[in-house]
């Protein structure tokens, strides 16, 4: 993508001050985000869909679109919606 403003990675040991709490965040809140969204790539910043898509090249694409001018870089987080399947019981043979 050229001249992004969304930095989707970072050095060893610089880890960017909103990358847990958007984690916590979108673990929190991942069945509202199921019903809302679907099983859906997302972009989060700061506890904020910024992205969607069905793909997570589609999903930086939306994020990047949707940002305001005024931004000039920021360090989101990328996530995969998607229903988690229940084990019930395992046998071993």
């Amino acid at each position: 993508m050229e001249n992004a403003r969304i930095r989707m990675g970072h050095a060893y040991g610089e880890t960017p001050p909103n990358v847990f709490t958007d984690f916590d965040w979108v673990r929190r809140h991942e069945r509202e985000l199921l019903e809302q969204y679907g099983e859906c790539s997302i972009i989060v910043f700061q506890q904020q869909v910024i992205g969607i898509g069905p793909t997570y090249d589609e999903a930086l694409v939306d994020a990047e679109r949707n940002l305001p001018s005024d931004v000039d870089e920021i360090t989101p987080i990328h996530e995969r919606l998607h229903q988690r399947q229940p084990f019930f019981r395992v046998h071993p043979r």
